[in-house]
């Protein structure tokens, strides 16, 4: 397997596998991440023939070990109404909050169950660690899905623009483990914070490091002088 590495303004992007990447990190203020869900992407009729479906297969619906965020006091992570639970016994011992993301537009597929018009947060913090004003703390977003993504279960930048906020401080850490196509990385760098991504496809590795690239034109650095890592395949 490749692994890479890659400074651009004050992020940096590993691709590689994140349970072992996640071992020689610095410290980090809060991890931010949407993994991968548990869910039966499978389906009957018009809907079980969707390019969703088979673009997440095997690859994004097969969930995530839930150990990873042991070692970390903050976090900020997407899941399905399946993993809320899971994710509610993780946050146990610390303050955390249940946040919905609405959809006015979702897929118009339900068959015989409710829309999918409703994502799930959970916001694992401790004191002191809820950022933004009153009208900042809000449980719950409104904001329409978005086509011609390129990743297929890519979140909106207002979305993750609004998580970020309120886990976070300007100049402070954020680390998301499943990088994906690097949204995570564009809201921290349009909200002036430091950004650690991994992601173990290449593909998106890629596309994450020239979005992430575009936004950080024109921005101050916070990192100290950090140097350009040295490119290596290992296998």
């Amino acid at each position: 397997m490749k692994h890479r590495e890659e400074i651009i303004g004050d992020c940096r992007l590993i691709l590689g596998d994140c349970r072992e990447a996640i071992q020689a990190l610095p410290r980090i203020d809060c991890v931010i991440t949407d993994p991968p869900y548990e869910i039966v992407a499978t389906g009957g009729g018009i809907g079980g023939k969707r390019k969703y479906l088979a673009d997440i297969t095997d690859f994004t619906d097969c969930g995530f070990d839930y150990s990873l965020l042991s070692g970390f006091d903050n976090w900020v992570v997407f899941g399905t109404l399946k993993q809320v639970p899971k994710l509610i016994t993780q946050a146990d011992g610390e303050r955390w909050m249940l946040i919905v993301w609405n959809k006015p537009n979702p897929t118009p597929l339900c068959g015989g169950n409710y829309l999918p018009d409703t994502e799930y947060i959970i916001h694992r913090f401790s004191k002191g660690m809820l950022f933004g004003g009153y009208k900042d703390k809000s449980r719950f977003i409104i904001h329409p899905c978005e086509q011609g993504k390129e990743h297929p279960n890519e979140k909106p930048i207002p979305v993750m623009m609004k998580v970020v906020s309120n886990a976070s401080g300007k100049g402070m850490t954020i680390l998301d483990p499943f990088m994906g196509s690097g949204t995570t990385g564009v809201a921290c760098v349009n909200l002036g914070r430091k950004f650690i991504g991994i992601e173990i496809e290449e593909k998106y590795f890629d596309i994450a490091c020239r979005r992430i690239e575009k936004a950080t034109k024109n921005k101050p650095r916070l990192f100290d002088a950090l140097p350009k890592p040295k490119q290596m395949a290992l296998i």
